[in-house]
């Protein structure tokens, strides 16, 4: 394997990342996240005991470990504070041991109510938490960097003339009054800025220099992409690795250094509103809910289940260029007699056998199915190939061929040590 090793979501989020980028950490230097902010929950389970983490890359789970929090992230300052202090609690010190960009976006108060009226208005499943309308300043070039409140009159600037637009908009627009009390958001804001002021870096100039093993976290996932994802229906940054240099500052001849793989269930879920063509919307998809534990991290709200979408799955690994993807949760359909999978749509007498970028089209295509004998034997905790029944290897080298990458790990439970290698790779060399 190569000396980075970036690591993406496959399909809409909840794939399993967490775990995979903890169990990976334990051989590298630093973890990278790069996009996204607090609407990410990445949940690892350590010796019984259950971490979701926001906003702080996963790998800062373990002690060696540095923690990027890098220039492409939108910051929730408070949440930030409240997440490694809540770490530091728990007997873990990370303090010491994370840096967040100079240049980062900060989400605020008057995001969330901008993102609480775009929700009610036009429904697309967010988490409430700011991300996109943050985002929407930053590319309007009215957002607030963290390196703004180093100058504190700029930044209450900012922060004025920011709280004054939303009120606008929120009165005239949307017919609605929203009190946003600019001294009090001004002074949380810098007492939480005070608590992170000695890890503030040029993040990117670290990186450039650093000479260790990186390890790069994406959140959401490729099918939530802005730009390649089901839009609207998408989160507000690029959760594929085209958002991996904007994200980073690197430029993109460093990642040629970097092997790409993506996490992806045996199954499919999504949170939240758009197309889905696998979509179970009966017994079997409650059954996929319960037997998955297809609860979000971030919100709670179930998640959408259907049936593996391979289509969906080779497009994220022809936009990622993916070199391998690791399978999640095949244990969550041992009891089903018949297990399926998309391997093309059909409307109206046509077939695609890609994922198409309308809307319109997204919405009618009907998936067309192979089907595979289920195994019907529990495949959780298997430690090696040898462990899984023939129909569960028939099923895994269908998947595998038809992506034409390899399957390069499967994590057989939740905990840190349930998983094995397919291909191992020389993640020590």
């Amino acid at each position: 394997m190569k000396k980075h090793l970036v690591i993406l979501g496959a399909q809409w989020g909840d794939e399993g990342k967490g775990k995979i980028v903890d169990l990976l950490s334990a051989e590298f230097d630093a973890v990278v996240r790069y996009q996204g902010g607090s609407n990410a929950g990445h949940t690892v389970v350590v010796k019984g005991e259950k971490f979701v983490l926001h906003l702080l890359p996963t790998g800062i789970l373990h002690p060696h470990t540095i923690g990027i929090v890098a220039q492409g992230m939108v910051v929730d300052l408070e949440l930030l504070v409240k997440e490694t202090e809540e770490l530091e609690g728990r007997g873990l010190k990370v303090w010491d041991r994370i840096f967040i960009s100079d240049r980062a976006h900060l989400v605020m108060p008057y995001h969330k109510v901008l993102d609480s009226l775009f929700e009610r208005k036009g429904k697309i499943g967010t988490t409430l938490r700011g991300i996109g309308p943050s985002y929407m300043f930053k590319y309007g070039r009215k957002g607030l960097r963290v390196c703004d409140l180093e100058d504190k009159d700029r930044a209450y600037q900012i922060m004025k003339d920011n709280i004054e637009f939303v009120q606008s908009l929120c009165e005239k627009v949307y017919c609605e009054n929203h009190f946003l009390d600019l001294e009090e958001i001004f002074e949380k804001t810098v007492e939480n800025y005070k608590k992170i002021r000695d890890r503030v870096i040029d993040t990117t100039h670290w990186l450039l220099k650093f000479d260790g093993k990186v390890l790069f976290e994406g959140a959401q996932g490729t099918m939530l992409d802005v730009d390649m994802g089901t839009y609207p229906y998408v989160t507000s940054s690029n959760a594929s690795a085209l958002g991996l240099s904007s994200g980073t500052g690197l430029p993109p001849k460093y990642f040629s250094e970097a092997s790409f793989w993506a996490v992806s269930k045996a199954y499919t879920t999504r949170v939240g509103e758009g197309p889905f063509p696998t979509e179970l919307k009966d017994e079997l998809g409650e059954r996929l809910r319960e037997k998955g534990g297809e609860y979000g991290a971030t919100t709670g709200r179930p998640r959408r289940c259907g049936w593996l979408d391979l289509p969906a799955l080779k497009h994220a690994v022809d936009v990622n260029g993916l070199d391998g993807i690791i399978i999640t949760k095949l244990d969550v359909l041992d009891s089903f007699e018949e297990i399926k999978v998309c391997v093309a749509y059909e409307y109206e007498g046509k077939s695609f056998d890609y994922f198409p970028a309308s809307l319109s089209l997204l919405e009618k295509l009907k998936p067309v199915y192979k089907s595979f004998k289920g195994w019907l034997r529990n495949t959780k905790g298997a430690k090696s190939l040898s462990q899984l029944p023939k129909e569960a290897l028939n099923y895994l080298e269908f998947i595998q061929s038809y992506l034409g990458v390899p399957i390069v790990m499967l994590s057989t439970g939740p905990q840190r040590e349930e998983f094995f290698w397919l291909e191992e790779p020389a993640l020590k060399s």
